[in-house]
């Protein structure tokens, strides 16, 4: 299932938004006394498959899903990166006072003290599986050291390390304190403060292989590049003869000469102008692409080039790449000479994927106001596809006016047209032999009513499930759906002791956030939930962001309070988000609850009303989540009142898959601006500042229609009651992206 053991490679980026807040909240509640400076996320795929693989292995021992919990492992700066590309060696282990294995604490100050001075430590993923009998660590896999806060494990394999994170220690700020020497620690700070740091056969897929003919013998070389942000995709544009203008070496606006016109431009990074400033000059002499050198004092930090004052009108469309100073040097040089030298051809590095063959259209309805094209090609941008698509309606469908096309990338990529007026199903049918031309190439695709057709096979389910399943208002889908992958799903419970690993890390974390609003929580019991096919689908979902965005999705447990009555329909089929549908009291399904939204779908002959905003689902129609106790304690409802007049309650603790989050930081411009969001992939960049007052930036490495997350940020004493919020949370908008992991029982 896990496939093939992948090659050697290490990626360590820098984080930003929900993954920072997460760590930084991590080493908080875990007693940590310093500050948290900066955190990287570790990308292994070697080391995560070795864990998958063990971790499958205690899963077929134990017939449950092994605990997992995170760590925080201190070393010195020099052993931090090795450690993270070829994980721990049980070969180095000294010093060991209880038992043979890996050392891991609960508290990151106390692993400050093994980092010999320097301001870096781990924070890593343990699996455990046969707890030892005794401190040795002789029988078993794994052990909890209460009294000092430890975890020791045996195998390497049972440790993940995820993130590097950079502490204010002691030391910073008092030279006369700091050592005069921290082996590794300057080293490793240099390292880390590119953006981003691969090693190994870690590859940015994004890079392109240039062939170069340059000697009069034609000798061929191939020099690496990376285009530039706003390149379409077109891998052909980058081909020509070499032309480099020695009076005009970094772009400026003062127009080239006519012999640039079809060559490929060399520019030199810096010298005042911007990299609009290269595009627009080269684009203008028409330059058949363009390369721009990277300067000496950036040598080693990555090739990156995007155009951030894009002026109305003059947004960048010409073929661009960046290659390092090193290459730069060589292609001025031969482009100098009599001789010249030839770009002959480009290469991506990331195999290109095919599309799947065209369906058939499956529309049924007389008419529809939305429709989906599809595959459309990966490799090329969304600005791209968006252009071809708007042109291919707007030749073969004029009398329409598309409000909105979005390019939406999952395993494939389709697009999403959304209509003013709606079009009849005859001229639906007839684009189907109408050809796009896709960026540069004509070829045929589907057209369908992106609302789908009754008996039609979903082609909108993610995981097995289609968010407008359950949506009759807002961008439903008629499609027939096939029963729920937990249609025979069984959940089982098991007692996880108080004074465990697992059972200490969760009371602890839970009690962090007390008193809670009404009283002091007192924690009685704590059960993990197992349910092999929530956790089957679970495991579909994170492999399907994996794939999406190249990279291992992290998982963090977040917290969800609701109705408790509805709590064994949770742990049997996960959690959805809720319907555009009031809940009818006549309803079978729905009906006596208490609910606000239904928990049908839209074929439901009862619930067939609109649910409309009543000061509730402030940031869409999604699954909400929290960090902290207390606040999702507040959605705790259907509480029972036990014999000393407290109140007994359950909140769900869930591991939900982060992917590529969303930050919000702002306050709504009305209660009910973003009440009726079902998916982000109904959300763009232009829509958040019309939803919000932002406070904080929203940017990112991918499109905001294709994040995978909503995290909406405490703004603590600066929220406005019912336009923001004081503590964070998270809203998920599928339902396998939650998997329900521990009940805790407390009274109040």
């Amino acid at each position: 299932m896990l496939g093939a053991e992948p090659a050697k490679g290490l990626t360590v980026t820098q984080c930003v938004g929900a993954e920072l807040t997460s760590i930084q909240k991590l080493w908080a509640e875990r007693g940590g006394s310093y500050e948290v400076m900066a955190v990287w996320t570790i990308e292994n795929p070697q080391r995560t498959w070795k864990y998958r693989s063990r971790q499958a292995e205690l899963q077929s021992e134990l017939g449950r899903a092994p605990t997992e919990l995170r760590g925080f492992h201190g070393s010195s700066p020099c052993n931090i990166l090795a450690i993270a590309e070829n994980g721990f060696d049980a070969g180095r282990r000294a010093g060991q006072a209880f038992g043979a294995g890996e050392y891991f604490a609960k508290n990151p100050s106390v692993s400050v003290g093994y980092c010999r001075g320097g301001s870096y430590m781990l924070v890593c993923q343990l699996c455990l599986g046969h707890e030892s009998s005794s401190e040795q660590n002789a029988d078993g896999d794994h052990i909890w050291v209460p009294r000092c806060g430890y975890y020791v494990i045996s195998s390497p394999d049972q440790v993940l390390p995820l993130y590097i994170v950079r502490f204010k220690n002691s030391y910073d700020g008092v030279r006369t304190m700091r050592p005069s020497v921290v082996p590794g620690q300057d080293e490793l700070t240099s390292t880390l403060a590119s953006p981003c740091y691969r090693s190994g056969d870690a590859e940015d897929n994004r890079m392109i292989d240039l062939e170069f003919e340059h000697h009069l013998k034609n000798e061929m070389e191939i020099i690496e590049a990376r285009p530039a942000a706003w390149w379409n995709g077109d891998i052909v544009a980058f081909g020509g003869q070499l032309f480099f203008d020695p009076d005009n070496v970094f772009g400026e606006q003062s127009p080239l000469t006519s012999a640039a016109k079809g060559r490929v431009v060399v520019f030199q990074r810096g010298g005042g102008a911007t990299f609009l400033q290269k595009e627009a000059c080269a684009r203008n002499a028409g330059a058949s692409s363009m390369l721009v050198v990277q300067s000496s004092v950036a040598t080693g930090q990555p090739l990156c080039m995007t155009a951030t004052t894009a002026q109305q009108g003059s947004e960048p469309s010409l073929a661009a790449a960046m290659v390092s100073h090193a290459n730069g040097q060589r292609l001025i040089q031969w482009a100098m000479r009599p001789q010249g030298a030839k770009l002959r051809i480009a290469r991506r590095r990331a195999a290109q994927v095919d599309v799947p063959a065209n369906r058939p259209c499956a529309m049924t309805a007389d008419a529809t106001d939305a429709l989906w094209l599809g595959y459309l090609h990966a490799h090329f941008s969304d600005k791209q596809l968006e252009s071809d698509v708007n042109e291919y309606l707007c030749l073969n469908l004029p009398e329409a006016v598309a409000s909105e096309i979005r390019i939406v990338r999952g395993k494939y990529t389709q697009a999403k047209v959304q209509l003013d007026e709606p079009v009849a199903r005859e001229h639906v049918l007839v684009l189907n032999s109408k050809p796009i031309i896709e960026c540069g190439t004509e070829r045929l695709v589907t057209v369908d009513d992106s609302h789908g057709s009754p008996g039609q096979r979903c082609p909108r389910s993610i995981a097995k499930y289609c968010r407008g399943q359950n949506l009759r208002f807002v961008d439903p889908c008629w499609c027939q759906h096939a029963d729920l992958p937990t249609a025979r799903a069984v959940a089982s419970f098991q007692s996880i002791a108080l004074e465990s690993a697992k059972g200490d890390e969760v009371r602890s974390s839970f009690l962090g956030s007390s008193p809670f609003h009404d009283g002091t929580p007192e924690v009685v019991e704590i059960q993990s939930v197992h349910n092999p096919q929530l956790e089957k689908q679970h495991a579909l979902y994170r492999r399907y962001l994996a794939d999406k965005n190249g990279e291992a999705p992290r998982e963090v447990d977040l917290y969800h309070g609701t109705n408790m009555n509805i709590l064994e329909t949770v742990y049997t089929h996960g959690l959805f988000p809720p319907s555009d549908m009031e809940a009818c009291e006549d309803c079978p399904v729905s009906g006596g609850k208490s609910l606000r939204t239904s928990l049908c779908n839209n074929d439901c002959k009862f619930c067939t009303k609109p649910h409309v905003w009543d000061r509730c689902h402030m940031y869409g129609l999604g699954i909400y989540l929290g960090d902290m106790a207390q606040k999702s304690h507040r959605y705790v409802s259907a509480r029972e009142t036990v014999a000393d007049g407290r109140r007994k309650c359950k909140l769900v603790v869930c591991s939900v898959v982060l992917g590529d989050a969303l930050q919000l930081e702002g306050h709504l411009k009305c209660g009910n601006a973003m009440h009726s969001v079902q998916s982000l992939r109904r959300m763009g960049a232009k829509d958040v500042p019309k939803k919000l007052d932002l406070v904080g930036a929203f940017g990112g490495k991918r499109p905001v229609d294709q994040r995978d997350i909503l995290f909406v940020k405490g703004l603590g004493a600066s929220c406005k009651p019912g336009f923001s919020v004081f503590n964070s949370e998270f809203i998920s908008f599928h339902p396998y992206q939650c998997l329900p992991r521990y009940e805790i029982t407390y009274l109040i």
